[in-house]
């Protein structure tokens, strides 16, 4: 069984999510140059409709990276949240105390080992690193 997180190590981990956070909003301001996504999404395909059809999975690629930096941002936004709330590092699902150092590799993570990897082996999934 884990321990809570203490103060320190509470302040660690949020540190590293607003840096993450940084990082993200970024990458999201560099590839949507400034824009919302349905203005980048629209730009896209206004401005590369005409032209040749590999342009199409160009424009899959550009849309498929900034939806990425979304949910990743948002991963990072609820974290910060459940640390405001005082609920971060325990697992949503059962409730126990998530390890530091699972925390550390994966600051956004909801999930005990234990839990994820039921999931995971419940719907057939191959496990994800990053979760």
């Amino acid at each position: 069984m884990s321990k809570p997180l203490t103060a320190a190590q509470l302040q660690e981990l949020k540190t590293l999510l607003e840096q993450r956070k940084a990082e993200i909003e970024g990458r999201l301001h560099e590839v949507r140059d400034g824009q919302t996504r349905a203005e980048h999404a629209r730009e896209i395909i206004q401005t590369r409709g005409s032209v040749e059809r590999q342009h199409s999975s160009d424009r899959e690629v550009d849309l498929a990276l900034s939806d990425r930096g979304e949910v990743e941002l948002t991963r990072v936004e609820a974290a910060l949240a459940r640390i405001e709330a005082g609920a971060y590092g325990q697992c949503d699902e059962c409730g126990c105390h998530i390890p530091f150092e699972r925390l550390k590799l994966e600051p956004p993570t909801q999930h005990c080992v234990a839990c994820k990897s039921r999931w995971e082996k419940n719907a057939g999934v191959v496990p994800d690193s990053n979760m």
